[in-house]
Parts: C-alpha cells; sequence; structure tokens
C-alpha cells in the first residue's frame, strides 16, 4: 500500500485530521445509513455487553445505579478499537505501535470527537435498547403481585412521567399491558412457524416439478426471515399502550441527557 514508512507515517497523519477519511477507511462508513447501522449494533454491545449494569434493567439492582455517564467512553473505546484493527491488519503494524500512534492528545481528542458526534446522533438507538430491557424485566414477572423493587423505583422515576397519558396508573396495569404485547407476539410467533411448516411440506413433496419447487424454496426462504424478524421484534410492536411506554422513556432519557 505505502512504499516507505514516511509515506504510511503522512497517510497516518492525515486519517486522524480528516474525519470523512478515517470514518471511510477506518470504520467502512460513509453515510447516515452506515452510521446508523454502526449505532444499532453498538446499542446492542453496550446495553447488553459492556455497560450492562449501569443501563441495562436485567441487571440494574437498584434505580439509584442507572446512569449513562460511561456511553461515550466505551464508543471511544470501540473506535480506538477499530483503528488498532486497522492498522495491524491494513497498514502491517505491530499492536504496540498500532497503540502508540493513539498517544497524541489531538489524536484522542479527534477521536473522541467522533464518539461524541455518534452518541448525540443516534443515542435514540441506545436509549431504545435500554427501555426494551425494562419491559423484558416486567415481561419475566411471573405474576402481578410479584413486583421486584426496581420496577417499583423505576414506575416511581423520571423515566416514566405522565402515567395518565400511557393509561397504566400502576403496575398491574402495566404488567397486563406488556403480557397481552407478549401473548400477541408468541400467537404471531405460532402463525408464522405454521405456515413455515406447510411451505416446508409441499417443498420436501418428491412429486412436484423443477418449477413448482423453485417456487416454492423462494416461498419458503421468504417465511423463514420473516419469523426470524418477528423473534426479534420488541414487545411494543405488538401493544400500542406498550409503544406509548417505550417512547416515553426514550423521550426522558433524551431529556435528561440534554440537562446532564
Amino acid at each position: 500500500m505505502y512504499k516507505t514508512q514516511e509515506e504510511k507515517q503522512k497517510y497516518i497523519d492525515k486519517l486522524f485530521k480528516d474525519r470523512a477519511l478515517f470514518e471511510w477507511e477506518v470504520l467502512h462508513v460513509s453515510s447516515h445509513y452506515d452510521r446508523l447501522e454502526i449505532m444499532e449494533i453498538l446499542a446492542q454491545t453496550l446495553v447488553r455487553g459492556k455497560l450492562k449494569y449501569e443501563i441495562n434493567f436485567l441487571y440494574l439492582k437498584n434505580y439509584s445505579d442507572f446512569k449513562f455517564t460511561q456511553i461515550v467512553n466505551i464508543i471511544f473505546h470501540e473506535i480506538a478499537n477499530e483503528w488498532i484493527s486497522f492498522a495491524t491488519e491494513v497498514l502491517y503494524y505491530p499492536k504496540k505501535e498500532a497503540v502508540a500512534e493513539l498517544q497524541d492528545k489531538a489524536r484522542v481528542k479527534f477521536i473522541h470527537a467522533i464518539a461524541k458526534g455518534y452518541y448525540e446522533k443516534y443515542k435514540r438507538q441506545i436509549f431504545e435498547e435500554i427501555a426494551d430491557t425494562f419491559i423484558e424485566l416486567v415481561s419475566n414477572v411471573k405474576q402481578d403481585k410479584e413486583v421486584a423493587h426496581l420496577i417499583q423505583e423505576t414506575l416511581q422515576s423520571d423515566l416514566i412521567k405522565n402515567r395518565q397519558i400511557l393509561e397504566m396508573h400502576n403496575f398491574s396495569q402495566l404488567y397486563s399491558r406488556i403480557k397481552a404485547a407478549q401473548n400477541n407476539k408468541n400467537s404471531d410467533i405460532t402463525t408464522a412457524k405454521m405456515k413455515v411448516f406447510e411451505i416446508r411440506g409441499k417443498y420436501t413433496n418428491p412429486t412436484i416439478d423443477t418449477d413448482e419447487k423453485q417456487r416454492l424454496h423462494s416461498l419458503l426462504d421468504k417465511a423463514d426471515k420473516e419469523l426470524s424478524k418477528l423473534k426479534h421484534l420488541g414487545l411494543d410492536k405488538f401493544d400500542p399502550g406498550v409503544k406509548r411506554l417505550k417512547d416515553t422513556m426514550v423521550q426522558s432519557m433524551i431529556g435528561m441527557t440534554h440537562l446532564s
């Protein structure tokens, strides 16, 4: 790629001064949709993994532990790790040297600005994932009398304001809506599974001709994808009340970050 170390160093210097070039070369993004896709993946990584004890309701012990303070730092580290992968795999730098290139304060500031920009523009993706974990926490309750302390704290917090608008005045009503959404989802999954089973039965029939088999193969592939997509949909897609709850939580989180 570059014949001399001097040429390579000039290229690296240019990378850390040109955001569009850095994003394209190191992060492989060039559009809003690329960045959105990255943040959807990062939202999963942050909420379900790296920050699960701070922003995932399935792991929080108390509402007071809930905080956003480390999100930008984790995005920063993810971008820095992408740089290290790029430097070692594309530029053939030893890892130690790749890390050393990040010691410059201006470069740290450069990556931090990218991380902060991603967070500011796409934090909704993270907040939606967080809200999903609260809905999942409630859906995991076996019966409406088993109210976890964390759920009660959250219901009384700034995260869920205007319960009148939500038409859920207590945990029992919230629980009923979420359970209804879960039942709706399960029903839709059962219907989708039956459709897959029916098409597969026709597809495996040895007497059908080639054209019909090809048509059924296409239908089966489509039905499988629809079933997979359905399984991954959040419960907010199956009940308008649950959707209002999620939207309220997301808007509250956006408000909290504006204040902080």
